[in-house]
């Protein structure tokens, strides 16, 4: 096995400065606020967003900060404009647990969830 399963389940907490930092958290928000409907998959989930391009500029960002300091996760965006935004986030042993955790994300499996 290869790759970022093998990667320890750690956050890189000096991957980002105070601002990258409080920029994330917003976007988190942001992406948490706008989640359609969230898919439990094999060692994570997908999230389903509004397929907009302000939605997509958002999800972009946050995928490009998420992945310096969550060098475990393996991120991957699906984007169909006018059609789908997907984000697929998933990772070895544990990580799903983790990232939920980090996410906000109540428990696992394919649920819809209406905006606020």
């Amino acid at each position: 096995m290869g790759g970022r399963a093998d990667l320890p389940i750690a956050c890189q907490l000096k991957a980002l400065d105070g601002r990258e930092r409080a920029r994330q958290k917003e976007l988190l928000g942001v992406v948490q606020r706008k989640i359609r409907r969230v898919v439990d998959l094999a060692g994570g989930f997908e999230l389903e967003l509004p397929a907009d391009p302000g939605t997509f500029a958002e999800v972009e960002e946050w995928v490009g900060l998420e992945r310096r300091c969550c060098a475990f996760a393996e991120i991957e965006v699906e984007h169909r404009p006018g059609e789908r935004l997907a984000v697929r986030v998933t990772g070895g042993p544990g990580a799903r647990e983790v990232l939920a955790a980090e996410m906000g994300l109540p428990g696992f499996g394919a649920r819809n969830i209406t905006p606020g």
